[in-house]
């Protein structure tokens, strides 16, 4: 693994970051000297063209030029190879109150702003008094904060909320003495001052350049002094990256083995960085024939699903069969709960639950169900991964599974409220264990016909609540033994009673021409992620690449 060169705390080194890229204003691949690269290109997200607007808090609807995870930063971030794990970045340290209602961080001291002011809890408390006194879309769940001295800063909630503490790896510092003199509504924030590295140099509707500060509290680049990125879109990104004239982009590139890596193997990089959590089908738990766990474990059983990870050939793992990634989860997997095929174990489930095949259908005390699985039609990847699965099940159950393809509008609709059998979709998702397993408890259960934005199957398992509940109530750091044991134990509900099909690991994608700059993360032991969306994330990339001898 690399050596890191950003400090997070006083002999304590942060992780080792992928670099981000763009396009040259000039030249596209400016050096200071003949062998010397100094500038990386990025490709941009969000459009062909973008508008000069920093402003992290602009109102739905107003696009946020990309760019600002380099320029603010957030208090703490996560590590993304170690499910739940906080790291630390503008905060040294943080700590609950017993009952989970006071969360307070201690603050470097050595930050500054790019205009030389000093970053205190005085900025940290503007902001997110911004957000509770309603000056922007966003809204956070506790209702104070207090900067009770120069470098400390308390959060009060009304209940135990040691969940939260991982959202704040994503809320980002802005300077008081800045916006305090702006309509936070209205503003556009054309010229960013952050904690960050990146100063704005340069704006143009499809090209933005960032000079990196020499200041920065954490320490000099290891060799990038400007990035640009261009508004790059569709295939022009494969063919820029091929020839050279972009470093680094994140989008999925279906073959990219083939299309990219064969092309030059030495320096040619596609990289796909599991989140921990997954994609797949979610089975409507309260309709028939779902509501069967015997049908659900032999829809299942019956899949090869790494046959559809090298078809769809973007990069995605299998994950376990509780939905999470082995690699992200590996100090708390819970044991046999790997994918694999088993079509005898497939028909044994349905015998054991009283069904038959006939004609393709399922059938049971003289009742026929025809299968169907909606999926998404804009994901081309989901399309074809349930075509593949369609294929197994009638070749190893005889059973005809009906492939419907959604446009976003009625997917959503059906989705939402209930309207399906069979869905593609996220299974669980969240930034943690505890979140992630939520997202599956009847703390988002919602009747059909009634909009859920999570659990969408309608999925109920008190067994499985009490244990969420529990790892819940378990302060963030305090007895990581019993976490783990909880975790594992959520997991294996879930892989036994199959309220879903997890089929991909979900994941960040990054693609990256590394003739100019090395030092890009190794996917599942880096413990950083290559998403230049993410604070912190974004900014370890682009200090740590370094110039390629």
């Amino acid at each position: 693994m690399k050596k890191n060169r950003l400090i997070a705390t006083a002999g304590v080194a942060l992780a080792a970051s992928i670099a981000l890229t763009g396009c040259s204003f000039d030249a596209g691949a400016t050096t200071s000297d003949a062998d010397t690269p100094t500038v990386i290109n990025q490709i941009g997200w969000g459009g062909t063209t973008w508008t000069q607007n920093f402003n992290l808090f602009s109102p739905t609807g107003v696009a946020v030029t990309p760019g600002t995870a380099y320029v603010y930063e957030p208090l703490i971030r996560m590590n993304r190879v170690s499910a739940g794990e906080i790291m630390p970045h503008l905060a040294t340290e943080w700590g609950f109150n017993e009952d989970g209602t006071e969360l307070t961080f201690t603050l470097r001291d050595d930050v500054t702003w790019a205009d030389g002011e000093p970053f205190t809890a005085a900025d940290v408390a503007f902001t997110w008094n911004l957000v509770l006194a309603g000056e922007t879309p966003q809204a956070y769940p506790f209702t104070s904060v207090e900067a009770t001295d120069e470098h400390t800063v308390t959060v009060t909630y009304d209940k135990q909320s040691f969940a939260d503490l991982a959202s704040f790896a994503t809320r980002q510092i802005v300077p008081e003495h800045i916006w305090s003199e702006q309509n936070v509504r209205e503003w556009t924030n054309p010229e960013p001052i952050g904690t960050g590295p990146a100063v704005l140099d340069k704006f143009s509707p499809q090209q933005i350049s960032f000079t990196l500060r020499d200041d920065y509290w954490g320490g000099e680049s290891a060799g990038v002094e400007t990035l640009n990125m261009h508004a790059v879109t569709g295939d022009a990104r494969m063919s820029q990256l091929i020839s050279g004239q972009m470093d680094f982009g994140t989008f999925g590139w279906s073959n990219a083995d083939e299309e990219f890596i064969a092309k030059d193997p030495e320096n040619n990089l596609y990289g796909f960085y599991p989140t921990g959590t997954s994609d797949g089908l979610i089975f409507n738990t309260e309709v028939a024939p779902y509501d069967d766990p015997h049908v659900r474990r032999a829809l299942r059983a019956a899949l090869d699903l790494q046959i559809g990870a090298e078809i769809a050939a973007v990069g995605y793992d299998v994950p376990t069969q509780a939905g999470v990634s082995d690699v992200v989860y590996a100090d708390q997997l819970a044991e046999g709960t790997e994918q694999k095929q088993d079509v005898d174990a497939a028909l044994a489930e349905l015998e054991d639950g009283g069904w038959s095949v006939e004609d393709g259908k399922l059938v049971k005390d003289g009742e026929s169900f025809e299968l169907r699985y909606d999926v998404y039609q804009p994901y081309e990847e989901w399309v074809r991964t349930g075509t593949i699965m369609a294929d197994q099940w009638r070749e190893n159950l005889g059973l005809d599974v009906a492939i419907n393809q959604m446009a976003d509008a009625p997917f959503t609709e059906a989705s939402s409220t209930g309207q399906f059998g069979m869905l593609s979709g996220s299974p669980i998702f969240g930034s943690t264990p505890y979140v992630a397993y939520s997202s599956m408890t009847a703390l988002a259960y919602k009747p059909i016909g009634e909009a859920a934005v999570y659990n969408q199957g309608r999925w109920q398992n008190a067994e499985f609540d009490a244990v969420v509940a529990e790892l819940g109530a378990i302060a963030p750091g305090s007895d990581a033994a019993r976490a783990a044991e909880l975790s594992a134990q959520a997991q294996q509900i879930m892989a036994d009673e199959a309220p879903f099909i997890a089929t991909a690991t979900a994941g960040w994608k990054a693609v990256a021409n590394q003739t100019r700059w090395t030092g890009f993360p190794v996917p599942g032991e880096d413990d950083y992620a290559p998403n230049p969306t993410l604070p912190a994330d974004a900014i370890l990339t682009i200090m740590n690449l370094e110039p390629r001898g």
